[in-house]
């Protein structure tokens, strides 16, 4: 009895170890009939009952789960086979309307389909915003970001701001002969123009109505425009700030400005001789135009500072020039006045004492208009200095916040200069 008790102890324990392993037979356990009667042999049976139900519905729950998972795994798989199908419909319903096909179209018979820059046509600048917003967004990806975190990156990289808009622009229309690159750099990064700062340097493209190729072409009768301006001589020295231009279709040679060379040449009516041909820079770009046109305006910036000295300096020289002729003309005056009374005293009209006391009266008078004038000259000379200085502080103050220039002093020139903020 006591080694029955044992084995069926034994056989327990070993079902509990291996719940997750064991292999119980259907079969009903039994005991036999010394141990029916047994409560502690009951209760062991009881709960090798219940064992063998809980892992039998366990293996079948487990069951469920697989066939679930595989029956999900299935339904995903043609789920994800009709996405593709639909998304292939798709791309052949509207891929005509996709920008890559676009961009196919517009450059198919153009000439720049297959040039290295992107700036002469209007859509592979855009497209290479587009690629540059496709290589963000998989590199997030790559890197096991989220779907969110991809689309910023996306939406980061492909941007065209308002200054890449304009700078691209300009730079298709140098390309494209419908502007020139020594213009587009007068303009500001927000397209605007600042007439104050760059008109200067734009109408010395205009100042001859005569050398405009617009006017010529549009009268060719105009023989006296041509005829005016005409130099036979290819060794012609022309005066300063003008250039020789053999005329094509006049053959003859010109001295014109160098401004109107430029419009000459890409117009195609004449070639300089002295001096290499206009042309763009080779390596036309976003960042080159830039610095291009940040260069223009430091030095038209340079240029006003040093018109405004220049003004101050000639205002001071003629005002040097108008003091000393009134010194000179007071002088004179003086010396009228005194040989006046020198007659009179020569001519028995006065006596020596009253001569005396009217040439005193007399110097000491203009010695008070002396120094009156001299008194004066000095205020204008500082209400002159201090113009001076308020225009400078006015044009200085107009580009505080400008980002792209720094304006400092120079101790060595005692004056501002402009520089480009690296």
């Amino acid at each position: 009895m006591v080694v029955a008790g044992v084995v069926i102890l034994v056989s327990v324990a070993l079902i509990f170890t291996n719940t997750a392993y064991a292999q119980i037979a259907d079969e009903q356990v039994t005991l036999s009939g010394d141990l029916e009667n047994n409560p502690v042999a009951q209760d062991i049976l009881e709960k090798i009952e219940k064992s063998k139900k809980w892992i039998a519905k366990l293996q079948e729950r487990n069951f469920e789960a697989s066939e679930r998972q595989r029956e999900l795994e299935e339904k995903r798989a043609e789920v994800l086979e009709h996405l593709n199908a639909d998304l292939k419909k798709w791309d052949d319903l509207w891929g005509y309307y996709t920008f890559d096909k676009m961009l196919e179209r517009a450059l198919k018979d153009s000439l720049a389909k297959d040039t290295d820059t992107i700036y002469d046509h209007p859509l592979k600048f855009t497209a290479s915003k587009i690629n540059a917003g496709r290589a963000a967004l998989a590199q997030v990806i790559e890197n096991g970001g989220g779907p969110e975190e991809a689309r910023d990156a996306f939406a980061n990289a492909a941007k065209i701001t308002q200054a890449e808009m304009i700078t691209a622009n300009a730079l298709f229309n140098v390309l494209s002969g419908n502007a020139y690159y020594n213009q587009q750099i007068l303009f500001e990064s927000d397209g605007q123009f600042n007439l104050d700062l760059s008109g200067e340097q734009l109408r010395k493209y205009y100042l001859d109505y005569r050398t405009n190729p617009g006017y010529l072409s549009a009268n060719p009768k105009d023989t006296l425009s041509w005829e005016d301006l005409s130099e036979t001589n290819p060794s012609t020295q022309c005066r300063d700030e003008y250039l020789l231009i053999y005329r094509n279709h006049a053959d003859d040679y010109v001295c014109v400005t160098e401004y109107t060379a430029e419009m000459w040449q890409r117009h195609g009516m004449g070639i300089p001789i002295h001096k290499e041909k206009y042309s763009v820079p080779d390596e036309l770009t976003r960042v080159q135009l830039n610095q291009d046109r940040i260069g223009e305006k430091v030095s038209a910036i340079n240029l006003k500072i040093q018109k405004i000295h220049d003004n101050y300096e000639a205002q001071v020289q003629n005002m040097e020039k108008k003091y000393a002729h009134m010194f000179v003309q007071m002088e004179q005056q003086q010396k009228d006045e005194e040989k006046t009374v020198l007659n009179k005293l020569n001519s028995d009209e006065i006596d020596a004492e009253n001569f005396s006391a009217q040439i005193i009266d007399i110097r000491e008078k203009y010695n008070e208009v002396e120094k009156n004038m001299i008194k004066e000259k000095f205020q204008v000379l500082d209400i002159m200095e201090k113009s001076m200085k308020e225009n400078l502080d006015t044009l200085i103050s107009k580009y505080d916040h400008d980002s792209e220039i720094k304006i400092v002093w120079n101790d060595k020139q005692n004056t501002y200069n402009a520089t480009i903020d690296v």
